[in-house]
């Protein structure tokens, strides 16, 4: 079943959808302004998706501020507020625009989500917020989301400044 959000509809009757990786850093930024040039020329939806990494929730356990539910509470909130601020400062139509906040690997929830909401393409930034030693050992997530995904990707890099006209 797809998940469509849109009612609007692009010349093959057929509704678009991208979405867009966010993790906050000026790439992700430079993704979400892609995004919203690619929905200006076409009709469509723009899901605006922040993973919470889930082994950061259990460092926070281990650490022992405090337990799962907790560091939850705390973490789900404050990223569903940033992520509608990090939306606002860039201008975002709230009409075709969804906001999805989820707890996981990010790699596995962004190829999770493409193929629930049977995204037209994913666009991300080709380096984000993530540890520098785990990219270099184990790939970025951009990279990781590139092994497994059935869907095309648009990777901005950092050194790209997109202008919107």
């Amino acid at each position: 079943m797809k998940k469509r959000g849109s009612t609007q509809q692009g010349g093959d009757g057929k509704c678009s959808t991208v979405l867009v990786a966010v993790d906050f850093s000026e790439c992700s930024k430079a993704a979400l302004r892609k995004a919203k040039s690619w929905s200006e020329g076409q009709a469509g939806k723009i899901l605006a998706l922040h993973v919470i990494d889930q082994s950061f929730i259990k460092a926070c356990v281990h650490q022992g501020l405090g337990t799962k539910k907790q560091i939850k509470n705390k973490l789900f909130p404050h990223a569903k507020e940033k992520l509608a601020e990090f939306l606002r400062r860039e201008g975002m139509n709230e009409e075709n625009t969804q906001m999805i906040v989820c707890e996981g690997i990010p790699c596995i929830e962004i190829n999770k989500r493409a193929i629930e909401w049977d995204v037209d393409i994913i666009i991300m930034g080709s380096k984000g917020n993530s540890d520098d030693m785990k990219a270099i050992f184990f790939g970025s997530t951009t990279e990781r989301v590139l092994r497994f995904i059935k869907r095309p990707v648009l990777c901005v890099p950092p050194e790209w400044n997109y202008k919107i006209k």
